[in-house]
């Protein structure tokens, strides 16, 4: 292992801007590799799967390595669609540094916003390279004074675009651009930089800033503690800023915090491999990991073997002996660990808001009924590697349902199932993922005392609680009726047990008391308890009726004014709560919230009547109340609870059918 700083560095954006352009020339420019990938061409180091490289985008992360002045850089390269954004979200937990990428075309996007919430929230070191410059028409003024205005920041500029010869655009260093030191990009930098530092105000209010190498020293400073965020401005089919880049990387993204002496490891993502098996992906944050050693899975709650450790490079896997701190590696292991996972004793768990939560279902099915198994194992393994898919498998009803966050993921989906089963399958339109909570106050009385041994008799109160305030449970039952060991089964049932309600969807915002109860003696099982709380919730869910609740997306729109009438028929039309509007020189920002159903499918039309020029961004924005109909009403999938005999058989074993999925 060399004595090389390690920082893992992460390239975002939105979808285009050129980031996997950028990685490719970061790659051939640090001498890591002998010819430049090219995304158009299928050649793409990081893009290696074969439906990333005829689609042209990034699907998958993806890590390679490469050294720049005494600096290792794990480079993680995230997908720029947001129906891919939970891929994201894993890699973000185990980055050092960002740099974010924004097309100088384009300017600030929907999902550049997205991406930016999660950073500062994150508290993470931001480089920001305004690609394309080299494109036609390219306002590099406008799209630098945007980026601050839209996201609310202050940037310094740490190169000059020289773009009055279009065909020809150069790029200026800091220090080389006394001739440029009026234009709006190097003022605007010096007055942000005035702001946070008082010495440099009184040379720039005096008018002493005529030693360059003194004021960008200042302005890294700044950038260093986040006060200010440094920009670059380049082309990465030019080839230029990518060595301004790579110096500002190594410059300015702090080191690492201090590590743990004892073994620690996050798995930020797993994918299966037709010789290895399943592959975990890890970053260490402890003491040196290696092959044959053991360490425990907080999510498995037990000790794991780590059968083999190989390390990225240039697109594949080289084996290694070990791992050292700040290292990504991948280990082989029997057990299954899953994409979250926290290896050690240590806390490493990610708490931040996730860039977006799946709000709609889809159905699949084989296209030839011979398949219907061979499909099933497919998505299990298409499960592990990504669970916010949430696969589940009902046999009985032999159907396949997945969570997804856009069309283009079910499409990704398809392409993956025949190249890697050669499996076809069929994606129903996706549907909306709607929630319930109770109408009303009512009680759920059970009785579970046959056939003996058992014996488990409860009452419930069931009451509507306020809207986002999820599930809360309070025993009024004395020990004495019902003792600990068997409340916390009622505790442990209540999760599962609200997975589908009357309605079919989960239930929340909702208040459950304990109210009146027994056990026997004799006859009282744990399981009885875990067996019978299911069965008297829905009781007490059945009295009540429920209500739907709807998923809503904030959103906030930016387009040319002459198009704020057909944009806002078309929210009015998708009975849209509106904002008054905001004008800024010839475009207007609206903002407002519309249900999730509404505007599921409004992108594609927003697209086109823009011409592609406008900005849509959409957030999830809680659930509100709508009315129940029979289109979004769910049967209830499984055995349900309110069909006592069949549960208790079901729950016995003696019912073979299976409400849950079966990985």
């Amino acid at each position: 292992m060399s004595d090389k700083t390690i920082l893992t560095i992460g390239i975002l954006a939105h979808v285009d801007a050129g980031k996997t352009s950028i990685t490719e020339s970061l790659l051939h420019h640090s001498g890591t590799t002998t010819s430049l990938g090219s995304v158009d061409k299928g050649s793409a180091i990081t893009d290696g799967l074969t439906m990333e490289k005829n689609r042209g985008i990034s699907i998958k992360a993806s890590s390679v390595n490469f050294s720049w002045e005494h600096r290792l850089f794990q480079l993680v390269d995230t997908p720029g669609h947001i129906d891919f954004s939970a891929e994201v979200d894993r890699s973000l937990s185990i980055l050092d540094g960002v740099i974010l990428v924004v097309s100088a075309k384009e300017g600030v996007q929907a999902h550049t916003l997205n991406l930016w919430e999660s950073l500062i929230e994150r508290k993470l070191p931001v480089i920001i390279f305004f690609n394309k410059i080299d494109r036609a028409g390219v306002d590099v003024e406008r799209v630098f004074l945007d980026f601050q205005k839209d996201l609310g920041v202050q940037l310094f500029a740490l190169n000059y675009p020289d773009v009055s010869h279009p065909d020809n655009p150069k790029l200026l260093s800091f220090t080389n651009c006394a001739h440029h030191i009026n234009s709006t990009i190097l003022d605007t930098s010096m007055e942000n930089l005035a702001e946070c530092d008082e010495t440099f105000l009184s040379q720039y209010l005096e008018g002493e800033i005529s030693n360059l190498e003194q004021v960008l020293e200042k302005g890294k400073q700044n950038i260093k503690t986040r006060a200010l965020y440094g920009s670059l401005f380049g082309s990465a089919k030019l080839g230029l800023g990518i060595e301004e880049l790579l110096n500002s990387i190594t410059t300015l993204i702090p080191q690492p915090k201090s590590y743990y002496s004892t073994a620690a490891a996050k798995v930020f993502k797993v994918t299966f491999d037709k010789k290895k098996g399943r592959l975990a992906y890890i970053k260490s944050y402890g003491s040196r990991l290696k092959s044959k050693d053991f360490i425990r899975s907080q999510q498995l709650d037990k000790d794991i073997k780590i059968n083999q450790i190989f390390k990225p490079h240039l697109g594949g896997l080289v084996q290694s002996s070990e791992l050292h701190k700040g290292e990504i590696g991948i280990i082989t292991t029997s057990d299954s660990i899953l994409p979250g996972d926290i290896l050690g004793s240590e806390d490493l768990k990610d708490q931040y808001s996730k860039i977006s939560e799946a709000v709609l279902g889809v159905e699949v099915i084989p296209k030839d009924v011979k398949d219907y198994q061979k499909l099933g194992e497919a998505l299990e393994i298409l499960n592990v590697e990504d669970p916010i898919l949430d696969f589940k498998w009902f046999k009985e009803e032999k159907e396949f349902h997945l969570k997804i966050l856009g069309p283009i993921q079910t499409e990704v989906l398809k392409e993956n199932l025949i190249q890697r089963w050669a499996v076809e399958a069929e994606f129903h339109k996706p549907k909306v993922i709607y929630k319930e909570t109770p109408s009303k106050s009512a009680q759920g009385y059970v009785r579970y005392w046959m056939p003996k041994p058992c014996w488990a008799i409860m009452t419930f109160l069931i009451e509507p609680a306020p809207l986002g305030s999820g599930v809360s449970f309070t025993s009024n039952v004395r020990t004495s009726d019902i003792s600990n060991k068997y409340l916390n089964e009622v505790k442990r049932a209540i999760p599962w047990s609200l997975k589908q309600g009357i309605h079919g969807y989960e239930v929340t915002d909702i208040s459950i008391t304990l109210i009146a109860g027994t056990e026997h003696t004799v006859h009282s099982n744990p399981g009885d308890f875990l067996l019978a709380t299911p069965m008297g919730l829905l009781k007490g869910l059945e009295n009540a009726g429920t209500d739907l609740l709807e998923p809503m997306y904030a959103f906030e729109i930016k387009a040319n004014k002459d198009l704020l009438g057909p944009i806002s028929t078309d929210l009015n039309q998708m009975n849209a709560q509106i904002d008054t509007p905001m004008f800024e020189n010839y475009f207007f920002i609206i903002a407002g919230r519309v249900s999730v159903a509404a505007a599921m499918d409004y992108a594609i039309k927003f697209n086109a009547t823009t011409s592609g020029k406008g900005r849509l961004k959409l957030t999830l924005d809680g659930y509100k109340k709508t009315t129940t109909t029979d289109d979004k009403i769910r049967s209830y999938k499984g055995v349900s609870p309110l069909d006592e005999s069949q549960w208790i058989l079901h729950m016995r074993g003696a019912f073979k059918a299976d409400d849950r999925s079966s990985s």
